[in-house]
């Protein structure tokens, strides 16, 4: 019988990570956007091969100070996703409910759900700072 040996290289890849992480620390994440979406519900039509996106999305502002553009993006489909640049003013630690329409590209995709996945991507607040980046 030939004793389990554990790899040497991976024991001491293991050691070598644990001792350059400072006790207690993190992983690296993003931060939270400070805008989020609480409810994100509709979907996409498809009509003479056009798709139509209609969405009623419920926003809450987390942060301190008012902001007042936000970009929301929406994947649906395989690789398709519906980028929404919603110009409201969004109160501190207050709720703020936006129906969203738009017309995309050609297709004829066609779903809906009262769960989507709705992606904060960009922030701008009332006092001219930011969050995010603003590229589509």
């Amino acid at each position: 019988m030939i004793p389990f040996c554990r790899p040497v290289a991976s024991s001491l890849a293991a050691f070598v990570l644990a001792a350059a992480v400072p006790v207690g620390a993190q992983p690296l994440t993003e931060p939270s956007p400070p805008v989020i979406a609480t409810s994100c519900s509709g979907g996409v039509t498809s009509i003479e091969l056009v798709e139509h996106a209609s969405y009623d999305v419920t926003f809450r502002n987390t942060s301190s100070v008012a902001a007042d553009d936000v970009r929301l993006a929406i994947p649906y489909g395989r690789r398709k996703v519906a980028m929404f640049d919603v110009h409201a003013i969004f109160a501190p630690h207050a709720d703020l409910e936006q129906h969203l329409h738009k017309n995309l590209s050609g297709g004829l995709f066609a779903y809906a759900s009262d769960q989507n996945t709705c992606d904060v991507r960009y922030v701008h607040f009332v006092d001219g700072t930011s969050w995010g980046t603003q590229s589509h």
